[in-house]
């Protein structure tokens, strides 16, 4: 089976070799993996790499294919979807507005930007705390802040639009 896992303009191909229960052989890119996956609880799996554990959260989200994956140092978007289905879907038409938004309910730690802002692809914009872990979320393109629906201590709701960004075409 071949999937497409994008992260903004990331994009890997992940290939899985083998399966033999709870351990997955996985090609993502040029890199090969031999993982022990374990689902610990409805959306939440306990992943063994190298005699390393790596617990990960994975949300799925409204729109079809899009994933958020929280871990214990960092949070992400990730769109995974069948090899070749994605072809094209990082062209931008013009300006874009880019939303993001709370993979999880939690608390508003810190609005790390304000309106007018020039922000990177990949530069935290919001500290969202929810089940005991801190959360950065990121930007999602490079571009201007144009709207901050958020401020410090606010307590959010899943999916919960928290800034816009328009994106530089």
């Amino acid at each position: 089976m071949k999937l497409v896992a994008k992260n903004g303009k990331h994009q890997e191909e992940i290939k899985v070799i083998k399966r033999d229960g709870s351990i997955l052989e996985v090609t993502i890119g040029d890199r090969e993996y031999k993982l022990d996956v374990e689902k610990v609880e409805d959306g939440v799996y306990s992943v063994i790499h190298n005699g390393s554990s790596h617990n990960m959260e994975i949300i799925k989200s409204e729109r079809k294919h899009f994933y958020a994956v929280n871990t214990q140092y960092q949070s992400f978007d990730i769109e995974i979807a069948p090899a070749g289905s994605l072809k094209g879907s990082g062209k931008r038409q013009g300006n874009k507005s880019e939303k993001i938004t709370a993979p999880i309910p939690g608390k508003v730690i810190s609005v790390k930007a304000a309106p007018g802002d020039v922000v990177k692809e990949g530069q935290t914009v919001v500290v969202l705390s929810a089940m005991k872990m801190e959360n950065e979320l990121k930007a999602t393109a490079n571009g201007v802040i144009s709207k901050i629906h958020t401020k410090e201590n606010d307590v959010v709701k899943e999916n919960s639009v928290l800034v816009e960004i328009k994106a530089e075409s």
